[in-house]
């Protein structure tokens, strides 16, 4: 039986079992080789922002002639619009009011995680970004737990459906008093009327994540493969993420 090119820090997989499936660890196993790219990128923004320091140099705009990296696009193209991209989802077509927030609070148990999601899905918003970023806080292992309380709420698990109906009646009383009249009618359906939007955690040298390779390296990656589901007359996209960061340092 070969090797397991990922070894998970600390006990991270024992206590998160439902984030470190086989299906993620495959994924992230297939994609570690990749973090040598964005260990070169890293160090080539490092060098030019020394250079550019020590001649005393601007900030400069890139040359418009200058090729996009990995593509064949120039600077100037993309500018201009004269490229072609993929077709826009149907759910994202429609974003008049999108919301953003992340799936959990530091220290929190999950039902009280949980009451994020439940909110943002309950709100009437067209779509909610469940920000695996700048608006979750690096506490611990609250990335993972963004994960879990996520795959909890997009399964419609009974612990997030109890979670749901509790918030709908918070909103409801809210709404008889501020409007007169409830807010949310049939919040069962209400949790799938908002297009869930998941953005992954991006690139910090400075952190570490949960797995490291068979080198001892670090390794940094995300896993976003869209999955959509039929709803009513329009499609509703659902997603998993693997992002496992945490704010130990490397070692």
């Amino acid at each position: 039986m070969p090797s397991r090119s990922l070894a998970i820090r600390g006990t991270l997989e024992t206590s998160y079992p439902d984030v470190f499936t086989p299906e993620a660890l495959a994924a992230l196993a297939a994609l570690a080789p990749l973090d040598a790219d964005r260990k070169a990128v890293m160090t080539a923004r490092i060098a030019r922002r020394a250079a550019r320091v020590r001649d005393r140099r601007p900030i400069a705009f890139l040359d418009p002639q200058s090729v996009i990296p990995r593509t064949q696009i120039t600077v100037q193209d993309a500018r201009e619009g004269r490229f072609t991209g993929s077709e826009i989802p149907g759910d994202l077509r429609r974003q008049w009011i999108q919301g953003t927030g992340p799936a959990a609070r530091p220290g929190a148990p999950v039902a009280t995680a949980l009451r994020n999601i439940a909110y943002a899905l309950l709100s009437g918003a067209d779509g909610w970004m469940f920000d695996g970023e700048d608006a979750l806080g690096q506490v611990s292992t609250m990335s993972l737990d963004n994960q879990r309380n996520l795959k909890l709420a997009i399964a419609r698990d009974p612990i997030f459906l109890k979670v749901a109906e509790q918030v709908a009646g918070e909103m409801n009383r809210w709404g008889g008093e501020f409007f007169g009249r409830p807010i949310v009618d049939d919040w069962r359906q209400q949790l799938g009327f908002t297009t869930k939007i998941f953005r992954p955690r991006g690139l910090h040298p400075k952190l570490a994540v949960g797995c490291v390779d068979h080198t001892g390296a670090g390794s940094r990656a995300s896993i976003t493969p869209p999955r959509t589901t039929s709803r009513g007359s329009s499609r509703h996209t659902q997603w998993f993420s693997a992002c496992f960061y945490t704010l130990s340092s490397l070692v």
